[in-house]
């Protein structure tokens, strides 16, 4: 009997903007073709990246890795994949990683062992380490989405190959499939209140390693003073546009991009434009130990507190 496809439907669709990124091109064969996968590397560096959405797609799936071990997020692979009517990742597989799907526009149909399911915009679909999966489009639309690959144990887990570490799977029944769908409920503007309105979609609460979060910011507002701390954090801007102070530079991201906050690097996140701003935050992996954020604040140039001081060469 064929198996029930539920739908899951929530929010706006999120239109693509146009951005010309420069890429390389990789051609992923997994188990002599079983399970194709079209890469494209992003070879920007920095912590600011756009994912390419003006070249015209095709007739097959693209995943453009926009940060990963090699390239700037070295605790997770952050994928933007762009599938076209008919397109298709991966045979059926599984990860030893958690892999996390947010869906930003169209209609994404997802296998979770032997269930399918249609997720719709702005649906989570949060797929634990070693479940059998694969994702598609049947829809005339095309279908775009944010995918994020992780683990508690990044040192340990997280392979430089990311094609090495996809296994063919057999679709074997997965107990609850339905939980791994989450609908992002998104407020609107008038519902927003000052600082970050936050929404949990995965953490260790929920049962993962990562923590995946949907934050919306209103005009003139934004998230903690600038601070510090020991993990890893992604953006990923979902609408609108944020100014994000990192370390002695200040970022301008827009829609479709990602900026990638290493350990250690003082930041924040500020919405000066005129209209509500929404985004995707990840922490890689979630943190454990307190203190989480620690604030820090700018002081000027190193030795301005003297009043004798009257600059000089960069201290050696």
């Amino acid at each position: 009997m064929k198996a029930p496809t539920k739908l899951f439907v929530s929010g706006p669709i999120i239109a693509l903007a146009a951005f010309v990124s420069t890429t390389t091109v990789v051609a992923a064969q997994i188990d002599s073709g079983k399970l194709d996968w079209t890469l494209v590397l992003n070879e920007t560096r920095g912590p600011l990246r756009s994912a390419n959405v003006s070249t015209p797609l095709g007739k097959t799936a693209v995943s453009e890795i926009l940060g990963g071990p090699t390239s700037g997020s070295v605790n997770g692979y952050v994928i933007y994949t762009r599938m076209p009517s008919g397109g298709r990742g991966p045979a059926l597989f599984t990860l030893p990683l958690e892999d996390d799907y947010v869906v930003l526009s169209g209609k994404m149909s997802v296998q979770i062992g032997t269930d399918k399911f249609v997720a719709g915009p702005l649906t989570a679909v949060i797929i634990p380490a070693n479940v059998p999966h694969k994702v598609w489009n049947d829809e005339a639309d095309p279908e775009a989405n944010l995918e994020v690959i992780g683990s508690a144990n990044p040192d340990k887990d997280l392979s430089r190959d990311l094609k090495s570490m996809l296994k063919p799977a057999q679709a074997t029944k997965v107990k609850n499939a339905a939980q791994y769908i989450r609908e992002i409920k998104v407020p609107a503007a008038s519902e927003l209140k000052p600082g970050l309105n936050r929404q949990v979609i995965a953490n260790m609460v929920k049962g993962s390693p990562i923590t995946v979060l949907f934050d919306c910011t209103l005009p003139g507002s934004g998230g903690p003073p600038t601070h510090v701390h020991d993990f890893e954090q992604v953006y990923f801007m979902v609408e609108g546009e944020a100014t994000m102070p990192y370390g002695v530079n200040l970022l301008k991201a827009k829609k479709n991009d990602i900026v990638i906050v290493p350990p250690g690097v003082v930041h924040t996140n500020m919405n000066q434009s005129t209209g509500v701003e929404r985004h995707i935050t990840l922490l890689l992996p979630e943190p454990t130990v307190p203190p989480f954020d620690i604030e820090f604040r700018k002081m000027g140039p190193l030795g301005s507190s003297n009043p004798d001081f009257k600059g000089g060469p960069p201290h050696q």
